[in-house]
């Protein structure tokens, strides 16, 4: 399954957690692929990893979730969640 469909379909927090597992383990082969063939520098990294390094990765959430404005409810669920870490792979 797809990270993006797994996102959609977090609705509790054992499946934010799957989801977050799965999110690790796109990182972890995405770093296996860079370290054996570099991607370009004006690209996204392997497995579109726009933000790969932690304070990236932290600033693209921010961003994202300024940006999105009243669209994040006050009282956001898990899956509000694992939409702010997907963004955050991809965010620029």
């Amino acid at each position: 399954m797809e990270l993006q469909e797994m996102a959609d379909r977090v609705d509790s927090k054992e499946t934010f957690l799957e989801f977050v597992a799965a999110l690790r383990t796109d990182w972890e082969a995405s770093r296996a692929e860079e370290s054996a063939r570099p991607s370009s520098p004006y690209s996204p990294d392997a497995r579109g990893w726009e933000n790969p390094d932690l304070g990236r990765f932290l600033e693209a959430m921010h961003a994202w979730t300024d940006d999105m404005g009243d669209r994040v409810a006050p009282q956001p669920s898990w899956r509000t969640f694992a939409h702010m870490l997907m963004a955050a792979k991809i965010y620029e």
